[in-house]
């Protein structure tokens, strides 16, 4: 019997490795930019409220030094979430526009234009350090069930075609009627449409959440964009359909 194979759900697997490599790698990176801004120290002194009358002056000083814990920050951002192998093929973004897309535009610009690193501010780039970290890792969870998705269905439809190549090789050599041939097409016809209605289903479910991170894209448009298809699934499930259907169609020459 020649090998059976799935074409379309051999290359979603690709892309799987693909995605989870870059995901891995930005989760690692958030985590170990996390370590090393632990140790950083914020600037307790800003400017000064003095009590005039019945009005509160803040006041700053003509010239305060930029703090080095903003600038400790951007180095570590830079040697860590900047430095991931494919970040200038997949991103190419500056400082200024990653922090935007990763902490906010607000916090961004403090975080580069300031002066002080306040508590406020440390706790906050700590936690969306935190949430990008988070991201990727419930990403690369719904990815894992993807592939296991995929791999349920190949064995399924690789079984199925089993069963088909069997039967037609049987047509081939007359050693069983065409009825019973025919009933055993059909059998694995409706275990493919069956197969076929089953992943549909779980694409509507899954088109109701968007990546995160990802404007309003699905899981398998996230994962598939760069194939023929965004529904590997199916192709091969209606390549595997066209198959039955032409031998059933042998069966009533």
């Amino acid at each position: 019997m020649p090998e059976i194979v799935q074409p379309k759900i051999d290359r979603a697997y690709d892309c799987i490795d693909e995605e989870r490599a870059l995901l891995e790698a930005e989760r690692d990176a958030f985590q170990t930019l996390r370590r090393r801004v632990s140790t950083i120290q914020v600037d307790q002194s800003g400017p000064t409220a003095v009590e005039t009358g019945n009005t509160v002056a803040v006041t700053t000083p003509s010239f305060r030094p930029q703090s080095g814990g903003l600038r400790k920050i951007r180095d570590a951002y830079r040697e860590t979430v900047m430095a991931v192998p494919h970040y200038d093929s997949e991103y190419g973004e500056s400082l200024r526009e990653n922090l935007e897309v990763e902490c906010g535009a607000s916090l961004a610009r403090h975080l580069l234009d300031g002066d002080v690193l306040t508590p406020a501010m440390y706790n906050a780039f700590v936690d969306a350090c935190t949430q990008a970290q988070d991201t990727r890792e419930r990403t690369l969870t719904r990815i894992e069930h993807e592939q296991q998705s995929l791999e349920r269905f190949e064995t399924a439809l690789t079984d199925i075609e089993s069963t088909v190549i069997d039967v037609s090789e049987q047509l081939e050599s007359a050693s069983r009627s065409r009825a019973r041939i025919d009933e055993t097409l059909e059998t694995a016809q409706t275990r493919c449409m069956d197969h076929a209605s089953e992943r549909q289903e779980q694409l509507h479910e899954r088109a109701e959440k968007d990546i995160p991170g990802v404007e309003r894209l699905s899981l398998v448009e996230y994962l598939y964009a760069d194939l023929e298809t965004t529904t590997p699934v199916l192709s091969d499930i209606a390549a595997c359909l066209e198959t039955i259907r032409h031998q059933r169609r042998r069966c009533l020459r």
